[in-house]
């Protein structure tokens, strides 16, 4: 397909999901960033709303995109990206509830479904990992941020009568 424009290796991850009906949330420390969180990280990690057991069906995605398996859960992608999939996040609902809750984000020209950062927070609280109870105080003043900036622009105001 020659006039056909490149996509990112993420983008056709992402594609390829999407084709396979394997509905994906962006979670983690990367959707907190992409969010406005003023941290780090390395990975992107996706909640993938499919058995655990079906595992096989990411490694045929992987395959055809040109991805390395690093461990069972853990993908890299053509160009070095490192993807994480999550079956059972720590602190959440289930997958249909919190992609109910979930914002829709453009993501390497793809839009995605990204979980809001309380949730993000109430995830890392949970997990309650050394390096996710470092980043809870940047998460919540982000938030609190976030929030306040949302009230003067009208965005998410209580609707009046």
């Amino acid at each position: 397909m020659p006039n056909q424009p490149s996509i990112s290796p993420l983008a056709e991850f992402l594609q390829e999901l999407s084709r396979q009906k394997i509905r994906c949330i962006l979670i983690g420390m990367m959707a907190a960033v992409e969010q406005g969180a003023p941290l780090a990280t390395i990975d992107f990690d996706f909640w993938v709303d499919l058995p655990k057991r079906q595992i096989v069906r990411i490694y045929e995605i992987l395959g055809r995109t040109g991805g390395t398996l690093m461990a069972p859960t853990f993908y890299e992608l053509r160009d070095g990206t490192q993807v994480n999939l999550v079956f059972e996040p720590s602190g959440l609902q289930s997958f249909a509830v919190e992609y109910a809750r979930s914002r829709q984000l453009k993501l390497a020209g793809f839009s995605i479904r990204v979980l809001p950062l309380s949730r993000v927070i109430a995830s890392k609280r949970a997990a309650a990992r050394d390096k996710d109870k470092q980043a809870l105080p940047v998460l919540e003043r982000t938030l609190k941020l976030r929030r306040k900036l949302d009230r003067k622009s009208g965005k998410n105001a209580p609707r009046r009568a």
